[in-house]
């Protein structure tokens, strides 16, 4: 008698959706209290939290603002637990483009990824890292982290939206 085991492989695809609050005023980064509790405190329009679906292996994400050329330096920080601290991931400088998009302004075109100051254990990209006047997107691995958080330490315009697709 023979046995045949099938597996299925399956691909999710996810659509993009806007990342509450709109982004509309610059918040300072981190200090070295970086705990869940000081997070919360933060002026909610300075910043942005995003909660990993359980089992999410990665996470795609795509700026908005309102107008070409308009530069934001966004930081990137991981918490892995509900009450644990944050880990510093990149800071992002993230530039305008002129594709349109038709609610904030327009797509950001150049995300450029500086340095991570702490350990993540894999590099993390951004496509295209120059300004093409397209869609820039960038994307990480989740590691096991639960929340990640955006911070917009320096915003240009009124308004700065993030995107995120699951992936």
């Amino acid at each position: 008698m023979t046995s045949r085991i099938a597996t299925t492989i399956h691909v999710d695809q996810y659509e993009w959706n806007p990342v509450p609050p709109t982004l509309t005023t610059a918040q300072a980064a981190l200090g070295t209290d970086r705990s869940a509790a000081t997070v919360e405190a933060l002026t909610s329009t300075g910043i942005a939290i995003i909660e990993v679906p359980n089992g999410q292996p990665a996470m795609h994400f795509r700026f908005r603002t309102e107008a070409d050329g308009d530069a934001n330096t966004i930081e990137l920080y991981a918490m892995r637990g509900e009450n644990d601290h944050y880990q510093k991931v990149a800071i992002l400088t993230i530039t305008g483009g002129t594709q349109v998009d038709g609610d904030v302004g327009v797509f950001c075109d150049t995300v450029a990824i500086s340095a991570n100051t702490e350990v993540w254990p894999t590099a993390l990209a951004a496509s295209p890292t120059t300004g093409a006047n397209g869609i820039a997107l960038f994307s990480l691995n989740t590691h096991g982290y639960k929340k990640f958080l955006f911070i917009a330490t320096t915003k240009a315009g009124a308004s700065f939206q993030i995107d995120k697709a699951n992936g």
